[in-house]
């Protein structure tokens, strides 16, 4: 009795340990549950991506590089992988044909076989764009029926005379060449008038289509050339600006001048060699003997560059050339010589002291300069 009741005992010690294990187990277990229920509503849910605002094309791309246009221009233009487009590159070839023959809108046989040609091969081109073929050999009423429906073949039939009509719908039916070749002279030359206006009439819209990519492409880099002219400009300025601001100053501007001699009549104003102006003539010496030119900078300064310009005329006159300095208008240094016949002449990296300069070639020439330079 006594192990009943210790059986018993345990029994019931064991069930209420159960019991009591039991409840936390189960609440974990049910929010596992739930969570593992809400990660699977997740994962089987659509993801939601933000949608991200489409960047409009910057002013560059859209004014000057025509991106939008040049994207438009290649999916309108009328390509060789469009319906039509393989009868009207033929088309052009035949009307290419008749201008190398020199005899447009005459009445030679051989202008009329191939404006004929391309007049065929045009009305083909268009009923094919407009997604109604023609048949492949003569054009039969039904044909001429389907064609005038497209506007640029109505257009252009509409321009036509009656005889002009009559003459072009027995050219492209059934034994359009015999119709042709006998047709009395007046209506041949009316027919030959009507059958080129009707060929341009009915290319010039093709041609259009077909050279929209270019057209676009042409204007992009047209814009192109005028950004980056415009550019050099604003940068020439800009390089002038700082020149013109960080430059040493010409100590040579508006200081008296010295001449050897002086030539009759020519370059008598000596001032206008140091004026500013590098295009007029600044003096002319006579034409024998040693002759020279020295300009006063007013005190002994510091030279690094002399700039010598030439007489537009008779520019061979003043080479060889010689540069010389001085700081008491006695002693002179020759620092550097030019022997090639020069429009502009700098002499840089001189490194000197002096407060008289002087240009000096050798005899018999004349000697004359435009404009001399002193930094």
């Amino acid at each position: 009795m006594n192990d009943d009741i210790g059986e018993n005992r345990e029994e019931k010690t064991a069930a209420s340990t159960g019991a009591a294990t039991s409840e936390p187990e189960r609440r974990a277990a049910e929010v596992a549950t739930s969570a593992g229920a809400s990660a699977t509503a997740t994962a089987s849910a659509p993801a939601v991506v933000p949608a991200r605002a489409t960047a409009s094309p910057g002013v560059f791309r859209r004014f000057i590089w025509l991106q939008e246009r040049v994207a438009e221009a290649r999916r309108t233009t009328f390509g060789p992988s469009q319906p039509g487009f393989a009868e009207y590159d033929a088309a052009r070839h035949a009307k290419e044909g008749v201008v190398q023959i020199g005899e447009t809108g005459q009445t030679s046989w051989s202008v009329l076989l191939l404006e004929r040609m391309a007049a065929s091969l045009l009305l083909r081109a268009h009923a094919a764009k407009n997604g109604t073929p023609l048949s492949k050999g003569a054009l039969t009423d039904t044909d001429w029926e389907n064609a005038r429906k497209v506007p640029a073949v109505s257009e252009a039939w509409n321009n036509l005379s009656a005889v002009q009509v009559s003459a072009l719908v027995d050219a492209l039916s059934e034994g359009g060449e015999q119709a042709t070749a006998h047709l009395p002279e007046a209506q041949r030359k009316a027919f030959a008038v009507g059958l080129h206006s009707f060929v341009k009439a009915l290319s010039e819209p093709l041609e259009f289509e077909a050279n929209r990519l270019g057209r676009a492409l042409f204007a992009r880099y047209t814009r192109l050339a005028v950004l980056a002219a415009a550019v050099l400009v604003i940068i020439g300025g800009i390089s002038n600006w700082l020149g013109s601001r960080f430059e040493r100053p010409n100590v040579a501007l508006h200081r008296p001048v010295d001449v050897s001699s002086q030539y009759p009549g020519a370059g008598e104003d000596h001032s206008l060699l140091v004026d500013g102006d590098r295009t007029n003539l600044g003096f002319h010496t006579n034409c024998e003997g040693p002759q020279f030119v020295i300009v006063d900078l007013g005190a002994v300064r510091q030279i690094d560059k002399v700039v010598v310009y030439n007489r537009t005329e008779f520019q061979e006159r003043a080479v060889p050339i010689f540069l010389d300095v001085s700081t008491d208008k006695q002693n002179f240094k020759q620092v550097a010589t030019r022997k090639e016949v020069f429009d502009k002449w700098a002499a840089t990296g001189l490194g000197v002291r002096a407060r008289y300069v002087r240009l000096r070639h050798t005899p018999p020439n004349c000697f004359h300069l435009a404009e001399v330079e002193v930094y």
